[in-house]
């Protein structure tokens, strides 16, 4: 079960002691972007509870590409769609053994490499015919939710992401700024974040 922001912000403004009725010291748009900005520091932190399987379409050629808007890096291919598993190979490999594998004629997917400096490139073996569709695991940049929407990752983080909604409003209040207490926070932040076992992460 995921959780929504707007009860990361309840915890937050608890913690913060800016609970009476509004208005308050923190604004809700302002901490509710808090929120958000802790959904992406955690996408850095730990890539695989952001993990999304997708089916991408082939153009003609060896180079393919994850081309969904929310699209951060490729973590693998699985798959031909209803057909056979890919296996990755290492470029440098194919290159040695087969070196005119780019020009080998079109056919069913067997291999696929990642490209060097590009997340979100890959190549494939022996080279796709246009309409060929492959079943890939990606890292999806979380998307920029309101304050009652369904954070589609587990209620694990809901801790996690209020302590970073108090690390940003420590730091930015002028008036009760404790850098102190704010970087205890953020390093709560990081360890709840971290902290949380693999395999376990992943609501959708």
């Amino acid at each position: 079960m995921g959780f929504k922001l707007s009860e990361a912000i309840s915890i937050a403004r608890g913690i913060l002691q800016d609970r009476d009725d509004a208005p308050y010291r923190f604004s809700t748009a302002d901490l509710l972007q808090y929120g958000n900005d802790a959904l992406d520091q955690m996408v850095s932190l730990r890539p695989e509870v952001f993990h999304t399987e997708g089916r991408i379409q082939c153009v003609e050629g060896t180079m393919q590409s994850v081309d969904f808007n929310d699209a951060r890096a490729l973590v693998l291919v699985r798959r031909i769609k209803d057909g056979p598993a890919l296996l990755p190979i290492v470029r440098s490999v194919l290159d040695l053994f087969n070196p005119s594998w780019h020009t080998d004629p079109q056919g069913p997917a067997e291999n696929w490499m990642l490209v060097e400096n590009d997340p979100v490139r890959f190549l494939v073996y022996p080279a796709a015919p246009a309409g060929q569709v492959l079943e890939v695991l990606y890292v999806r940049n979380p998307q920029t939710y309101t304050a009652d929407q369904d954070v589609t990752i587990t209620q694990v983080y809901l801790d996690a992401v209020a302590d970073y909604i108090v690390y940003r409003a420590e730091m930015r209040d002028d008036e009760h700024v404790n850098s102190q207490r704010a970087a205890q926070f953020y390093s709560s932040f990081q360890t709840k974040v971290m902290g949380v076992p693999r395999g376990s992460q992943v609501e959708e």
